[in-house]
């Protein structure tokens, strides 16, 4: 059984400036995917990371409840308060669809439309309201459970808040897009998934999340992609985020097919981060 005594950081980061007096004026920022989780503390009004750790749980979202709170129960940090809470969970098994058609009764027969909900997953659905969609995705119940119930039991001066990863990456893909008036692809990396994102004239045309075992995995999505929605590969730009262990391949497979591949940031992270997490992507969370 996995505890955190023996788990060792992917990662960690530390500001010297951090003070954990002063976590209640701070966001606590919790991230929950299927290998592993993390956790950041962020300062909102200096808009900085203060502290960050990253662990490694292979298949995460089949740990035992009990194994799962011990994970919660030994991080100290936890016991502070804090002025509000962000929960992300990171997956694959999400839909979406215009919020103008969005009926909160019927989530759960447009969720089956895909996906099959398990007795042991809660439903979700929360409004995008940058692109007028509604997303709605299955979680954890037993995860759900021990994260409400470890942070609202403490004094929070705000309400702990819920979101599914491509809540927050179409979030931040607002503000790159809301003034464009093209037509262009967005790819977001993970060590295991991806993202692709179409945007057509400042509009959310397409958006899903792919399993990858390899670099040709991600370019036949790609193109998949593109042809389906007519884009031009000698024409369309193709925006890179995130990061993998065979980015190098990857980029070099995108651009012998597409002919713009460039590279952008979409949110602010500590420099000695290596691997970009959508964690950070709370930050453009409301």
């Amino acid at each position: 059984m996995s505890t955190l005594t023996n788990l060792q950081p992917l990662e960690s980061y530390t500001h010297s400036s951090y003070d954990a007096s002063k976590n209640h004026l701070k966001e606590l920022w919790f991230k929950c995917h299927s290998q592993g989780f993390s956790y950041a503390i962020f300062d909102g009004h200096l808009k900085q990371v203060e502290m960050y750790f990253n662990f490694e749980v292979a298949d995460f979202y089949q740990v035992s409840p009990q194994t799962f709170h011990g994970f919660l129960d030994a991080i100290d940090v936890f016991i502070n308060d804090f002025k509000s809470v962000k929960i992300i969970f990171e997956s694959q098994t999400y839909t979406l669809m215009p919020a103008a058609l969005f009926n909160e009764e019927d989530s759960a027969a447009c969720y089956g439309l895909k996906y099959t909900l398990s007795e042991n997953e809660h439903l979700l659905n929360q409004r995008i309201p940058d692109f007028g969609a509604q997303i709605i995705y299955a979680v954890p119940r037993f995860m759900l459970n021990a994260l409400l119930s470890k942070f609202t039991d403490s004094s929070l001066r705000e309400q702990v808040k819920i979101y599914h990863h491509a809540f927050a990456l179409l979030s931040a893909l607002y503000y790159q897009t809301y003034h464009l008036n093209k037509e262009v692809c967005y790819l977001n990396i993970s060590e295991k998934t991806f993202d692709v994102v179409l945007i057509k004239n400042s509009s959310l045309h397409f958006c899903n999340t792919y399993v990858y075992n390899n670099p040709e995995d991600v370019l036949y999505f790609v193109m998949h992609a593109y042809q389906n929605s007519q884009l031009q590969p000698e024409a369309n730009e193709c925006f890179y985020s995130g990061f993998h262990t065979n980015e190098k391949n990857i980029r070099e497979l995108l651009n012998s097919y597409i002919k713009s591949v460039k590279t952008i940031q979409l949110c602010q992270m500590p420099s000695v981060v290596v691997n970009p997490s959508t964690l950070f992507l709370l930050q453009h969370c409301a």
